[in-house]
């Protein structure tokens, strides 16, 4: 992997992780789209990481308020706002972090799959649509019930499907549950930092032990190799593209968060469900054009 690819990477990553648009499927589709190899895992992990910090920078004085709520929280019993936040955070967390362990080597081989990938992209866009079509609620992030605090963590597993965004999926979990667009984005980027976070403890354990887990390379027998893209990258690039491409990720992460947050507070999520339908259905084409072209 050349500079210029690490870069593009990282600004794909940073804009499709944190807008509503699947950076699953822009990876994994733009590389089906340009030839590219898809990076190593080690490469992966640097740019979740970039993005997370992007989230915590953004974020830094409510992950603050969630920190200090989480630990006084068990004497107050979570009754002032920060610490009731804290609480809906982890309680958000708990079903993803559940379902992509238990499935972990089935969504693992849904990425070696364009055409699903594309097809999905699809559903996020409807369901974008969808949500904009409902009475915005009047809730803020705080007054959420447990209940639905839980249940916009299980919208969040939609994301772990490639084509699926992790963003979209809650918050249109978040507007479905009473809390406006805005609130909805804000507990959306709360629940980002321990989604990312481990997603990239399970990615560095396959870093470390790759034997132990056959996942890791699921890529090349989920049909990757099939449809054109090379199988996931096993040796790792060379420390200074990783860093660019971490820092790519940092700083387009920063600024598409900050535009998003800005742009829900007076905009629907039409725009990206139209961008949504309009990728998925030039990449179909292209697959089934090309398949169509194999002897």
């Amino acid at each position: 992997m050349d500079y210029l690819h690490a870069v593009a990477l990282g600004i794909v990553q940073g804009i499709a992780e944190l807008f509503p648009i699947s950076s699953a499927a822009h990876t994994l589709l733009l590389s089906y789209l340009f030839g590219w190899k898809l990076p190593s895992l080690p490469f992966v992990v640097m740019l979740h990481l970039g993005t997370f910090l992007a989230v915590l920078l953004y974020f830094a004085r409510d992950y603050g308020k969630l920190v200090a709520g989480f630990f006084s929280g068990f004497g107050d019993r979570f009754a002032r706002p920060h610490e009731r936040l804290a609480l809906l955070v982890i309680l958000g967390t708990i079903p993803l972090a559940i379902v992509g362990k238990m499935f972990e080597k089935q969504f693992d081989r849904l990425f070696g799959l364009p055409l699903f990938a594309a097809c999905f992209l699809l559903v996020t866009g409807l369901l974008l649509f969808a949500v904009e079509r409902l009475r915005q609620g009047p809730g803020e992030a705080e007054s959420l019930g447990y209940g639905k605090a839980f249940l916009v963590g299980l919208s969040q597993i939609g994301g772990l499907v490639p084509g699926g965004s992790r963003s979209g999926f809650s918050i249109a979990g978040g507007m479905m549950s009473g809390l406006t667009r805005e609130e909805a984005a804000r507990f959306s980027f709360l629940l980002a930092g321990p989604a990312i976070v481990g997603a990239s403890i399970f990615e560095m354990r396959r870093v470390i032990h790759p034997r132990a887990d056959p996942a890791a390379l699921a890529l090349t027998s989920g049909g990757v190799e099939q449809h054109g893209v090379a199988a996931l990258g096993v040796a790792p690039e060379p420390t200074m593209v990783i860093a660019v491409g971490f820092i790519v990720a940092f700083i387009s992460g920063y600024f598409a968060i900050r535009f998003f947050m800005r742009y829900v507070n007076d905009h629907r999520l039409t725009p990206f469900a139209v961008y949504c339908w309009v990728f998925a259905l030039v990449m179909i084409g292209v697959i089934l054009a090309r398949q169509h072209a194999l002897p």
